[in-house]
């Protein structure tokens, strides 16, 4: 019976964690920024057209409110606006599940500053 209860609750504690990690409804929404983290970029050329389903695919750095600097890779279905400030949302796993084009006020903090050195 000791056996099983070994093997049990470390194996229900791991399901758990799963589930926490994988299946949070806020986490599944592409259009919630709840748990998500936000960079903001400006939009450059696309670095490729994919051939199949025409979508256009970016690789830009983005910057969080802090100035923190990550380089972001995403496609969308018609091409950015060069020189449009993006706001994207990105999770660790699924990387930008969101982007919306923002105005230069809408910029947050040391982001606002990179970018525009940019």
């Amino acid at each position: 019976m000791k056996r099983i209860g070994f093997l049990l609750v470390p194996g229900l504690a791991v399901l758990a964690c799963l589930w926490l990690i994988f299946m949070d409804p806020a986490k599944l929404n592409p259009d919630d920024p709840k748990g998500k983290a936000t960079y903001y970029t400006v939009a450059g050329p696309p670095t490729a057209t994919r051939d199949g389903n025409d979508r256009y695919a970016y690789e830009l750095t983005g910057y969080t409110d802090k100035g923190k600097s990550k380089t972001l890779r995403f496609s969308a279905s018609k091409p950015l606006r060069q020189g449009a400030y993006l706001k994207l949302y990105a999770t660790p796993l699924r990387g930008v599940t969101h982007w919306e084009e923002v105005t230069a006020d809408e910029l947050a903090g040391e982001a606002k500053r990179l970018a525009d050195d940019k």
